[in-house]
């Protein structure tokens, strides 16, 4: 998954998937063992490399690119 040229890293697209699916950010950092603090940094990368302001915007890109 790119779009300003850089691709997720497999961590990022397992954040993004459960994103999508509507988990919170708690629900996510639970899920992969993972820390609130790390999920929201995934978050910030993620929105940097989509070229998108937030999470709506990321799952819409998330979405599309899941249907083409």
């Amino acid at each position: 998954m790119r779009r300003s040229g850089k691709t997720l890293t497999p961590r990022e697209q397992e954040v993004l998937a459960k994103l999508a699916k509507g988990f919170l950010y708690k629900e996510i950092a639970h899920h992969l063992s993972i820390s609130i603090d790390t999920v929201k940094k995934h978050c910030k990368n993620i929105y940097s490399k989509l070229q998108v302001r937030n999470r709506t915007e990321a799952v819409n890109f998330y979405h599309r690119l899941k249907a083409a």
